[in-house]
């Protein structure tokens, strides 16, 4: 809106010569005020499109930061699963590579037990020979058979005759022998028995018998007589002294 204010100044000046002052000083104050309005009103037009301008600036600069802020998080997250699996593989893999280890050693100490144990038995299998060919070499120690029947003393004297004495069952070598070189339906004497006037059993080597080695059958019902012992295939039982069976010889 163009006001020409200099035509109403000039016709304001002539109304006051006409004493007419008043209503032109009023209409010329109306007009600057309405005057004043429109270029405040212009003024802060300007200024609202300009903030909103600058808000909506602001708000597309936000919302991108946000997007990038998201964007970084969620790398950060992969990154830290990516590690913590890696993290796990590698201990489970340490972990498989360990136990392979001690199972290689100890696979390979036994097997140089095993090899030690073997050699050791061969040397003195090898270094040692038996007084003839009714002996049978068996872990270092010769082991005479009879094929006939006798008492537990009449047995004990015949080994002791041959330079020898009864079996004394030490290990599971011993035991060994047995399973490999009895007959299924025979019993022999071994050197086990409670001497006379006391009341454990003692092999004739005097050493005390071991329960956890074997265990005895014990007859019943048992009678006092039945103080010498005898193997079979299937047991180790207590007799009476007197009773005929074969016996075992150990050198």
């Amino acid at each position: 809106m163009h006001l020409n204010l200099s035509h109403l100044q000039e016709v304001c000046k002539n109304m006051r010569l006409l004493q007419q002052t008043t209503t032109c000083d009023f209409s010329l104050f109306l007009i600057y005020a309405m005057a004043g309005d429109i270029v405040y009103a212009d003024i802060k037009h300007s200024s609202s499109e300009h903030s909103s301008s600058h808000q909506r600036s602001d708000s597309h600069h936000h919302g991108i930061f946000l997007k990038v802020e998201c964007a970084m998080i969620i790398i950060l997250l992969v990154i830290v699963i990516v590690l913590s699996i890696l993290v796990i593989q590698f201990k489970s893999a340490r972990h498989t590579k360990n136990n392979e280890s001690k199972e290689k050693y100890c696979t390979g100490q036994n097997k140089s037990e095993t090899s030690t144990s073997i050699v050791s038995f061969n040397s003195s299998t090898a270094s040692k020979s038996c007084p003839s060919e009714d002996w049978k070499l068996h872990g270092g120690k010769c082991y005479w058979v009879a094929e006939s029947e006798k008492s537990w003393n009449e047995s004990k004297n015949d080994c002791v005759m041959k330079n020898s004495h009864l079996m004394v069952i030490r290990d599971i070598i011993d035991m060994t022998f047995l399973w490999q070189n009895l007959h299924a339906s025979a019993s022999y004497w071994v050197g086990l028995r409670i001497p006379p006037g006391e009341e454990l059993w003692t092999w004739v080597d005097n050493s005390t018998f071991d329960p956890q080695l074997f265990s005895k059958k014990e007859n019943k019902p048992r009678t006092r007589s039945m103080k010498c012992v005898l193997v079979s295939y299937i047991e180790i039982a207590e007799e009476s002294c007197e009773r005929l069976h074969q016996w075992i010889c150990q050198l």
